[in-house]
């Protein structure tokens, strides 16, 4: 709980310093929704057959035409239905009590991304600059089932100027969480001497729409 509130805290100061709110000429908010599912004890696979839901918000802060540092925090769930998993974990290992559920996490992150194209909101020829795949690397802090976690988001995606200022983008991430207990089982153990210590994945397919705060930004005087 104490990671969780001092992540909460660190992220909260640097959208409200000085230097941070000078800088807000380069600066994009806005909402996102995904689909959100697991890999863990009942998926061994990124298939989202049971699908959740994930809602957030996120700050864009351009560097550079190719570079972005991005701020988002959000909440969603994960699920799963027993009846198709047959009696056993993605391990297969047998179980022997229930294993549906449907659970609620929370997270923040910061993450860099690195686009492939030169982007830039404040283009105001239509066809110039108005679209960029990138990848993005990041690091934050999710809670879920009474305890915080640390997680790794590794992401995909594209984003294009719909409007003078606005941006639309769909991406698909993958969070490397450093918990095994988001669907309920931690430590399976498989035999006598081993134990399957198998951390849980979270994953998301989506679409954000962003607003550029200032016509002031990265790439113009």
């Amino acid at each position: 709980m104490k990671s969780l509130r001092f992540a909460i805290l660190f992220f909260s100061a640097m959208l409200i310093t000085p230097s941070f709110v000078v800088a807000q000429e380069n600066m994009s908010v806005g909402g996102l929704v995904s689909a959100s599912s697991y890999i863990g004890d009942f998926s061994s696979a990124f298939v989202m057959r049971y699908p959740g839901v994930y809602v957030g918000g996120l700050v864009h802060y351009s560097m550079s035409e190719y570079y972005n540092l991005r701020i988002g925090l959000g909440a969603g769930n994960i699920r799963s239905d027993p009846s198709t998993h047959e009696g056993r974990l993605a391990s297969n290992v047998s179980y022997q009590k229930p294993t549906a559920f449907n659970q609620l996490f929370f997270d923040i992150d910061a993450r860099l991304e690195f686009g492939f194209m030169p982007y830039d909101p404040l283009e105001h020829d239509p066809k110039k600059q108005a679209f960029s795949p990138y990848f993005a690397l990041g690091a934050g802090v999710g809670y879920s089932r009474g305890a915080p976690f640390v997680q790794f988001p590794v992401a995909v995606g594209a984003r294009y100027r719909i409007a003078y200022r606005f941006t639309l983008g769909a991406e698909c991430t993958l969070r490397k969480t450093f918990n095994d207990n988001l669907d309920g089982w931690e430590n399976v153990r498989i035999s006598s001497e081993k134990t399957l210590n198998n951390n849980d994945w979270i994953s998301y397919i989506g679409v954000y729409l962003t607003y550029q705060l200032s016509e002031k930004g990265c790439c113009h005087d």
